[in-house]
């Protein structure tokens, strides 16, 4: 059976009936109670006997029918009292049959006087039966009953929906969300379905929209590399060769930004140190204070602001400077890396730290990157747990970085 609903159905069912076949054992077996419930009336039925005697002796026959009838009333029908020829002293009529049914444990009870003049046989009360009491609780089974099933559709129709979107996204429905509004587990199950599914597909996304620019990018220096060949043109194949090695050195160095979560950094960095190299191989315009430090990998953090400071060098014109700048404050580290060159459009400013992207108008193919150093360097502060970001400073490009203490 793979059906939970069933399973659960099931369940409630089976409790419901081993918990009504307990309340019955122990209701018969172990419940304490008197052998018989009619021997706690015969103290009753020796009272009835001696005040019919007294009835007759001191009012005869129509003393002992008025008794007689009130029995009859008020307790259950069928009071006679016999002489000792077991004849009924009101009618005549013999009831020696009903004198010899009578028994203790049957409905039919006989007490005879201490004298033998007279016995009475009175109907006693009927034995109450365990199971009378079923069609009045019956209800209360069916009222069980409908609450296990409304409970176990409630607890399995979310997991039916989780289990029809996880086979649709399996599928290749990447859209596919179960956008739960449930405050259970169930719900925190779904939203954590929907977050990984958040991710995968902006994964699949990007490693598609990865695929399609990396395919881009070979195509025109394989080709012109082929042509060459055919030419024989060492220097032009010399140049794609170059520029085909830069491009896989690229994107070794962004996969390795995206890596393993658990060789993330944890060593401390003199941040201070690194961007004083950095000024000097660069030869940088720039404003350090000392005690800068922070927690990474420092290959992976100095090669991201290295590729943003190469990128500003690449595009500042007319022998301008590049600006590097740090500071630090209580919400963190500050480090801007600025150029004098002709800027990018406002809105291509959110594009540029996209793999392969270039402002066609005024970052050119032959200035010498392939598009992954601002790609790379925002992954590798996105690792950090830092931001980066990018705007017009009029003139120039103004790249800013931001790390946790």
């Amino acid at each position: 059976m793979r059906s939970i609903f069933a399973k659960l159905t099931i369940w409630f069912f089976a409790t419901l009936a081993v918990s009504f076949a307990a309340f019955m054992v122990t209701n018969i077996w172990f419940t304490p109670r008197p052998a018989d419930p009619r021997l706690m009336f015969m103290g009753l039925h020796q009272l009835e006997l001696d005040t019919a005697v007294e009835a007759y002796q001191q009012g005869g026959k129509a003393e002992l029918r008025a008794y007689l009838d009130k029995l009859d009333r008020y307790m259950t029908p069928g009071h006679y009292l016999l002489d000792a020829n077991n004849r009924d002293i009101l009618t005549g009529e013999d009831r020696s049959r009903q004198k010899a049914a009578a028994r203790p444990r049957s409905p039919q009870q006989a007490f005879t006087s201490a004298d033998g003049r007279f016995t009475m046989i009175s109907t006693a009360p009927p034995r109450p039966d365990p199971l009378s009491f079923l069609p009045y609780f019956s209800w209360i089974a069916i009222l069980v009953a409908l609450m296990a099933w409304v409970f176990a559709r409630h607890l399995a129709k979310p997991l039916r929906e989780l289990r029809e979107t996880v086979r649709s996204f399996g599928a290749g429905e990447l859209s596919m969300r179960t956008r739960s509004r449930r405050h259970d587990e169930l719900g925190d199950l779904a939203r954590d379905f929907d977050t990984m599914a958040d991710r995968l597909e902006t994964l699949l996304t990007a490693e598609r929209r990865l695929l399609q620019d990396i395919s881009h990018e070979l195509r025109s220096p394989l080709t012109r590399l082929s042509l060459a060949v055919q030419m024989g043109r060492t220097d032009t194949a010399k140049q794609d060769i170059a520029r085909l090695s830069e491009l896989i050195s690229e994107l070794t160095d962004m996969t390795r930004a995206e890596g393993d979560p658990s060789q993330r950094p944890t060593d401390p960095i003199d941040l201070s140190a690194m961007l004083k190299e950095i000024q000097a191989s660069f030869d940088l315009d720039a404003s350090i204070p000392e005690g800068l430090h922070c927690q990474g990998r420092a290959v992976l953090l100095r090669r991201a602001i290295e590729n943003v400071v190469q990128n500003a060098v690449r595009h500042t014109v007319g022998g301008g400077r590049v600006v590097l700048q740090a500071e630090a404050a209580e919400a963190g580290i500050t480090i801007r890396v600025r150029d004098f060159g002709p800027g990018v459009p406002e809105a291509m400013l959110a594009e540029i730290f996209r793999p392969f992207f270039r402002v066609q108008a005024d970052r050119s193919r032959d200035s010498g990157g392939v598009g992954l150093g601002l790609a790379i360097a925002q992954r590798a502060i996105r690792l950090h747990h830092g931001s980066l970001s990018a705007r017009n400073a009029q003139p120039g490009l103004e790249v800013t970085f931001t790390l946790p203490h």
